[in-house]
C-alpha cells in the first residue's frame, strides 16, 4: 500500500518527549497508511535509546519507522534532512513536546480534502508543568493555539508544529526550508510565504487536536522575553530573507514595529506596576514590536541548535 503521509517529528534533547510524540502517532485511529521519520538533531544521538524502543513498538504495529541523525545543529537543517526521507505525499509535523489525539491524522486529511488548501493547521492545548510562573492563563494561551470557528480556509498561517503540509507545493524550491533560519526560527513563515506568493491556500482543521507539554523552564517571564522578542523578529526577516527578498514589506514591518513598541511600552510598564493580569500580553506585544524593528545582525535571537541550549 502506497504511504499517503509520512508524519515527521524533529527532537533535540528530549528523548523523552519524542517518545511520547511517536508514541501517540503510533495510535492513531482510521488514519491512511502513514510512516513516522524521528529526525534526531543532534549528533550524539540522545534520542537513540528512544528510537530503539519505538521502532520495536512500530514493528508491532506494522508502521514504517525511521530514526535518522541530522548532525548539523539548526531547525531548518533537520526539516530538510527529514523531508528528503519521506515518501508520502502530504507531510504531517509534530513537535517532539506534542501530543496528538488518536484521531489527528483522519481529522488533518478530512480537512486538507474539505479546504483543498496546501497547508493545514489544528489546534493546540498546552498543559502546563508543575513550577510554572503566573500569570498561569497567559502561559497557557501563549503556548496554545485555540482558534474558534469550523474547518475552512484562513488568510493567517500558523507555526510547523501540528500542520500537514502538501508535498507538491514544495518542489520548486530546494530546499523547502531555508538554512539561514537554523538558530532563530522562522522557516516555516519563509515556506509559507513562498506557498502564498504561488498562489496556495491554508487550511484550518477544527478537530485534529494536539496537547503541548511545557515544561516550567519555559513558562516564565525570561522565555516569553526570548520568544516574543524572537516572533516580531522573524515577522521582518521573512520578507528580507525570503528566495526573492521583498524590501518595500521588510521596511514596512519595521516601521510597524516602531508605532506597536512605542504605543505598547507604557501600557506594559503601567499594568506591571498595577500587577494587572493583562501585564504579560501587553509587555508580549512589545517585545514583539521591538523583534520587527531590531531584526538581524547581532539582535538576533537563537532559539535552536547548540547555541541555544548553552544559553538556557
Amino acid at each position: 500500500m502506497t504511504i499517503e503521509i509520512s508524519v515527521i517529528i524533529l527532537t533535540f534533547h528530549r528523548a523523552q518527549g519524542a517518545l511520547n510524540s511517536v508514541r501517540s502517532v503510533l495510535n492513531q485511529k482510521n488514519a491512511p497508511k502513514f510512516e513516522i521519520i524521528l529526525m534526531d538533531n543532534d549528533r550524539n544521538a540522545s534520542a537513540k535509546l528512544s528510537a530503539d524502543i519505538l521502532a520495536a513498538e512500530a514493528e508491532a504495529k506494522q508502521i514504517d519507522f525511521t530514526y535518522a541523525i541530522e548532525p548539523e545543529a539548526g531547525v531548518a537543517n533537520a526539516r530538510n534532512s527529514a523531508v528528503k526521507l519521506a515518501k508520502g505525499t502530504f507531510i504531517a509535523f509534530l513537535d517532539d513536546d506534542e501530543v496528538a489525539f488518536e484521531n489527528w491524522l483522519e481529522m488533518l486529511v478530512a480537512a486538507q480534502k474539505e479546504t483543498e488548501a496546501e497547508v493545514v493547521f489544528g489546534p493546540i492545548e498546552a498543559r502546563l508543568e508543575q513550577g510554572y510562573q503566573e500569570p498561569h492563563d497567559f502561559f497557557k494561551l501563549f503556548f496554545s493555539r485555540l482558534v474558534s470557528g469550523p474547518t475552512r480556509i484562513i488568510e493567517k498561517p500558523y507555526g510547523c508544529g501540528n500542520c500537514l503540509l502538501s508535498v507538491a507545493a514544495t518542489q520548486e524550491l530546494k530546499p523547502p526550508f531555508n538554512p539561514m533560519t537554523n538558530d532563530t526560527g522562522g522557516e516555516d513563515d519563509l515556506l509559507w510565504a513562498y506557498i502564498a506568493s504561488k498562489g496556495g491556500k491554508f487550511g484550518w482543521a477544527e478537530n485534529a487536536w494536539v496537547y503541548e507539554d511545557v515544561p516550567s523552564n519555559r513558562a516564565n517571564w525570561r522565555y516569553l522575553t526570548l520568544r516574543g522578542f524572537a516572533y516580531g523578529h522573524n515577522t521582518t526577516a521573512q520578507y528580507f530573507d525570503a528566495a526573492t527578498p521583498n524590501y518595500v514589506a521588510g521596511v514596512a514591518s519595521m516601521a510597524k514595529g516602531v508605532v506597536q513598541a512605542l504605543v505598547m511600552a507604557p501600557i506594559a510598564l503601567a499594568l506591571w506596576i498595577l500587577r494587572h493580569p493583562q501585564r504579560a500580553w501587553a509587555y508580549d506585544k512589545m517585545l514583539r514590536g521591538l523583534g520587527k524593528v531590531f531584526w538581524g545582525g547581532p539582535f538576533k535571537v537563537k532559539l535552536y541548535g547548540e547555541k541555544a541550549k548553552k544559553a538556557a
